[in-house]
């Protein structure tokens, strides 16, 4: 029934209500009344769903990411919190061929966030600096004491942030530590997803010491 009709209807219905001696005082006004709210319900089932929500009035899922979309290759990691950036720098060292790695337990992990193992049972100690800013050379001197402390043969700095302080290059090139910035973390899941070997120098593989 179109809207015309439909007002017309309720017209005739209005002659008859307060045309009728029966229904005089406040009834006539009520139904009135009904009859628009009835008049409106209808107008307001005819109009089609807004933008962005289904037939039944409920909201769309959002739509899935494209599977040719990078996973993580753009990826801000100062959005992660630093248990996330924990975890994603362990699972990213846990996807190496052979290689097994493990979050520790928090304030009571002595300086080492991920321990790691290879395929050759060389262990690798990790530090996880969930940074804006440069890091210093505490945690440089944090990884060094756990490397020791958990027997491991590599030691490994990964900071979210732009990289090191001058003081914190210098101690861990005298100690052997490894300092990776948000740069090289990305450029090591690029190659993890590519199948390709993580690039030069960053990955301790292959040069375990004796």
């Amino acid at each position: 029934m179109s809207w015309v009709a439909e007002l017309g209807v309720l017209v005739g219905i209005g002659f008859l209500v307060w045309g009728s001696p029966a229904l005089s005082g406040w009834a006539a006004p009520l139904l009135t009344l009904l009859g628009l709210l009835w008049l409106v319900s209808l107008d307001l089932r005819r109009r089609p769903p807004a933008r962005g929500a289904s037939a039944r009035g409920t909201a769309r899922p959002p739509e899935a990411p494209s599977e040719a979309a990078p996973q993580g290759a753009d990826r801000d990691l100062t959005d992660l919190t630093p248990r996330e950036f924990e975890l994603y720098v362990a699972g990213l060292i846990g996807g190496q061929p052979g290689w097994v790695a493990e979050v520790t337990g928090g304030r009571a992990d002595q300086g080492a966030d991920v321990l790691a193992t290879g395929p050759g049972g060389e262990r690798l100690a990790v530090q996880v600096k969930h940074y804006r800013s440069r890091v210093g050379n505490a945690a440089v001197q944090a990884i060094v004491a756990s490397k020791a402390l958990y027997g491991c043969d590599q030691a490994l700095v990964v900071t979210s942030g732009p990289g090191y302080t001058r003081a914190a290059q210098e101690l861990a090139r005298v100690n052997g530590v490894r300092l990776w910035t948000g740069a090289d973390l990305l450029a090591f899941a690029a190659a993890g997803r590519s199948g390709k070997a993580p690039p030069p120098g960053l990955w301790p593989a292959g040069d375990v010491e004796t």
